[in-house]
């Protein structure tokens, strides 16, 4: 296949895969809504120096994702799941697009295309490139890094150099001082046992020019909001780093934690990273390869060592562990070992994809595994498990047939690992993956994230309230209710409302507060989405005085409006 062809191919597979639902798919989670949130509040307000949280606390990030998010808000005003996502979506592209370019320079032609599709289809990269969070703008940031510096070593390219400096300067405005400390590990141990290569890269000049740009938007936000910015830079990357308990940033894991995240991450990938060693068996060792090894190494090492610990903080680490994976699909089966090493691991493949046919399957021909798993599961699992069950049901035609596709796949995916034919493989596995991803976030995720998000019952609150009301809630506001809320909420005045007021209550908000004369408040309506802990959301007739603490016990029964939904 040509260059061109190739590039065509991954533009629309990626397309196909960080955009099916991104529309459709209601926020439903926390993450999401928080940084929507602080994008709407920069095109309310007009302030983009520096981004601020509702309440006017800066936000807890830097500014790129912010900003790239606030333009396609604006562009797209009345689609703002797909506006929130679509950064995150065109920078995960581009940075497909970047490794399959550099393992074509690195490794030949033969490289490219594998490289391109185990990065584009890993499911820590795929669901980070599907969220409207900061973490893609870091990865796709040092991707750049990565692939310059990469050409740097592999071409000689003078230009890439400066382009390394971008990188470096983008991901410091994506997520902080971060995306120059990993480069500088990287480029550190490269230089230790390589010192020629090291050095080639020009690491001091391009982490300093970076950090000399980014520091001119660091000074202009410190004097716009002085202690307040330092106290969130302090938070969110020293004090994350070491005590995230005091800073209130939570994620506090213990040494081990990410290593199974990481290899749970690289799904469907983890059974062939064997072959990531085949580049790093050479001898003399390919400079390239010696540079994507450290970058791996140090990033693991680095995160290991913080105190805070997330799955998406290993995303950097994925260009290096594709370009690596790609060197290995292309390279001759020379080295016996590893090639039986793979051989073996990569027979999980065959079964592993009738499992999931016949589940799929048995799902859609009504199949309901929620009676057998109730006892493990939490309520809000076992209704994203029913509203699964629901959609799947009402899908059983496609689900059918892409289940009998899949267990035709499979059997070539066994011919495929046991003749070591590596390339055949990839290729079976990222159809699998997109064709199941595109199918799962097309068919069955909106109605799962319909069940939990209060997008439904934010257009219903909208309806039942005149619009020229105020509309209060318990502060701090939960992130989703915040955002779709028909309009701005107030936090609930301590002596009451002075005229007519409605307010927005969780279920054991409502348990816990009652009016002036010790009476229930009204329920309006109800959501049918809950959450863990919480219940559902109800929109009540407030008192024209104050709440006043429920004097029954804490575990009162909810009258039957409330616990049924609206």
């Amino acid at each position: 296949m040509s260059a061109g062809r190739e590039a065509f191919l991954l533009i629309a597979l990626s397309a196909a895969l960080y955009l099916t639902g991104a529309g459709s798919i209601p926020f439903y989670t926390r993450g999401e809504p928080r940084e929507g949130l602080v994008v709407q509040e920069m095109l309310r307000t007009g302030a983009w120096l520096v981004p601020m949280r509702p309440d006017g606390e800066p936000a807890r990030k830097p500014p790129l994702y912010y900003w790239s998010a606030a333009v396609t808000l604006h562009a797209l005003p009345e689609q703002p799941e797909l506006a929130l996502r679509l950064p995150s979506a065109l920078l995960a592209t581009a940075a497909v697009l970047a490794t399959w370019a550099t393992a074509r320079a690195a490794y030949g032609a033969a490289a490219g295309l594998p490289a391109a599709l185990v990065l584009a289809t890993a499911f820590e990269w795929t669901r980070a490139a599907t969220s409207a969070r900061v973490d893609m703008a870091l990865a796709s940031a040092l991707t750049i890094v990565l692939a310059s510096w990469t050409f740097t070593l592999a071409r000689g390219s003078r230009w890439a150099v400066g382009v390394a400096a971008v990188g470096a300067l983008l991901g410091t405005l994506a997520k902080g001082p971060v995306a120059l400390v990993l480069p500088g590990l990287a480029a550190a141990t490269l230089t230790l046992t390589d010192r020629g290569a090291g050095r080639r890269l020009r690491p001091l000049a391009v982490l300093g020019l970076a950090a000399g740009l980014a520091a001119l938007w660091y000074w202009a936000a410190f004097r716009r909001e002085g202690g307040a910015l330092l106290d969130v830079v302090a938070r969110e990357n020293w004090l994350r780093f070491l005590e995230p308990e005091s800073a209130e940033t939570g994620h506090a894991h213990g040494p081990g934690y990410l290593v199974p995240l990481g290899l749970v991450g690289l799904l469907p990938w983890t059974p062939i990273l064997p072959l990531l060693f085949l580049p790093l068996r050479e001898r003399p060792r390919p400079a390239v390869a010696k540079l994507a090894a450290a970058w791996c190494a140090t990033t693991v090492v680095f995160f290991t060592l913080a105190a805070a610990k997330r799955s998406v903080y290993l995303l950097p680490i994925y260009p290096a562990v594709a370009l690596l994976i790609g060197a290995g699909v292309a390279a001759p089966p020379e080295n016996q070992r590893i090639t039986r090493a793979t051989r073996l691991t990569a027979r999980l493949y065959a079964p592993a994809a009738l499992v999931l046919a016949l589940g799929a399957a048995a799902l859609a021909l009504g199949f309901d595994p929620a009676p057998r798993l109730g006892r493990w599961l939490a309520p809000p699992d076992a209704a994203g498990a029913a509203s699964l069950v629901a959609a799947a049901r009402g899908a059983a035609l496609p689900l059918v047939l892409l289940a009998l596709a899949t267990a035709a796949v499979a059997l070539a995916l066994a011919r495929a690992a046991r003749e070591a034919e590596w390339h055949r493989l990839v290729l079976g596995v990222a159809a699998l993956m997109v064709a199941w991803t595109v199918s799962f976030d097309a068919l069955l995720h909106p109605a799962i994230a319909q069940d939990r998000s209060l997008k439904t019952f934010g257009a219903r609150v909208a309806h039942l309230v005149p619009a020229d009301a105020t509309l209060y809630a318990l502060f701090p506001p939960d992130p989703g209710l915040r955002f779709y809320a028909p309009r701005p909420l107030h936090p609930w005045p301590a002596g009451g409302a002075s005229a007519d007021a409605w307010l927005l209550l969780w279920e054991d908000e409502w348990r816990r507060l009652r009016d002036g004369a010790g009476r229930p408040l009204p329920v309006l309506a109800v959501s049918e989405a809950r959450q863990a802990l919480r219940g559902h959301l109800a929109l009540v007739v407030a008192p024209h005085g104050p709440l006043v603490p429920a004097r029954d016990a804490p575990g009162t029964r909810s009258p039957a409006g409330l616990r049924r939904g609206s």
